[in-house]
């Protein structure tokens, strides 16, 4: 018979903490029923010839069921269970007869239903030297099992730390792919967007202006190109210094995100420059908007105080034209509008001939 050390309710590992740890890390607790360790009980049961087989996992509070034959509890407290004392050590325990025994005979599946007289049990031991639960047979009456039962039992508890072992490597291996996945929408946010104000990158303007053209040739339309300039930038840097102007790039940022639309995509294109690119988007349309954010800046009493802005845009209808001369005409706008005294919106049309 194996010794036993009682403490308080119910016997504890010297490596609780780490056992209880170890448990965690495979995933198990509390999932769905699997045919492979259903088997393995029912296989069991058969073998040694008793009513009930389980396969349990014992976390701090509880001997949960994994697997079980012949009963329908899905748990019991952890001082209910003779399993609590099965994991103290690495081999099989048997009790013959419950009710002959000093310790067993007053534990809680023994006084109560199923009312167990007999027991054996195999701890879950894995390579680490961890006991994360048992695989045990029980009988209502007394019984005994002989040598070729109790090596079938161990061989059967083998197999279902291994079916532990192979849920443990899936679970690692799902959490690390999931971290990998993670890191790279982390890491293409990086490549997209800009340190400073995360607005979109000029590289999402390349990207987003050739799908607009293709999806306007395709489908007809229209679309405009917007690029701001903050008025007398340099000027603001050099009296107020780089924490200011940062300051201001900031709070352009905001203004622009707030007032586009869902649509619209906000991009830095460098420096004080900005370019809203506006998909399904008039003539009207796109001058009521520069002109909505060139009066909001005005307005501002923040960092953009005493600041304007000089917006020149770009509105195509017609389709057979590259990036690169889009890009020209509205930077040709923005710098009409910044001749011609700064803070006021000029627009260019390029629409299909007639």
């Amino acid at each position: 018979m194996t010794d036993i050390n009682l403490q308080k309710d119910f016997p504890v590992p010297s490596n609780e903490l780490s056992r209880l740890s170890e448990i965690h890390a495979y995933g198990i607790l509390d999932t769905l029923p699997e045919q492979e360790y259903d088997d393995i009980t029912m296989l069991s049961a058969h073998i040694c010839n008793t009513p009930i087989s389980i396969v349990a996992i014992i976390d701090e509070t509880r001997k949960w069921h994994k697997a079980k034959f012949g009963i329908d509890k899905d748990s019991v407290p952890r001082d209910f269970a003779i399993c609590s004392h099965t994991i103290m050590n690495n081999e099989i325990l048997i009790v013959e007869d419950t009710h002959q025994h000093e310790i067993f005979r007053h534990i809680g599946m023994v006084t109560n239903p199923p009312y167990v007289r007999f027991y054996a049990g195999v701890p879950l031991t894995n390579s680490d030297g961890f006991s994360l639960g048992t695989l045990c047979v029980v009988d209502t009456k007394p019984n005994e099992i002989n040598d070729y039962q109790i090596r079938a039992l161990k061989a059967l508890a083998r197999q279902t730390v291994a079916l532990l072992e192979l849920r443990k490597s899936l679970h690692n291996s799902r959490k690390l792919q999931q971290q990998i996945s993670e890191k790279n929408l982390h890491l293409k946010a990086l490549c997209q967007t800009d340190d400073l104000t995360s607005l979109y990158n000029r590289r999402v303007l390349e990207r987003e202006l050739s799908r607009e053209l293709k999806r306007s040739r395709r489908y007809g339309g229209s679309f405009s190109l917007m690029m701001i300039d903050i008025d007398h930038f340099k000027k603001l840097n050099d009296t107020q210094g780089h924490a200011a102007g940062d300051n201001a790039i900031i709070d352009i940022a905001k203004l622009l995100d707030l007032e586009s639309r869902d649509t619209d995509v906000c991009i830095r294109y460098g420096g004080d420059e900005f370019i809203i690119l506006m998909s399904n988007t008039n003539v009207q349309q796109s001058m009521d908007i520069a002109n909505r954010i060139r009066i909001k800046v005005e307005n501002q009493t923040t960092s953009l105080a005493n600041l304007t802005v000089s917006i020149g845009v770009a509105y195509i209808d017609r389709f057979d034209l590259t990036e690169q001369t889009i890009l020209k005409l509205a930077d040709t706008s923005l710098y009409q509008a910044k001749k011609s005294g700064r803070n006021i919106v000029i627009l260019q049309e390029i629409s299909a001939q007639v």
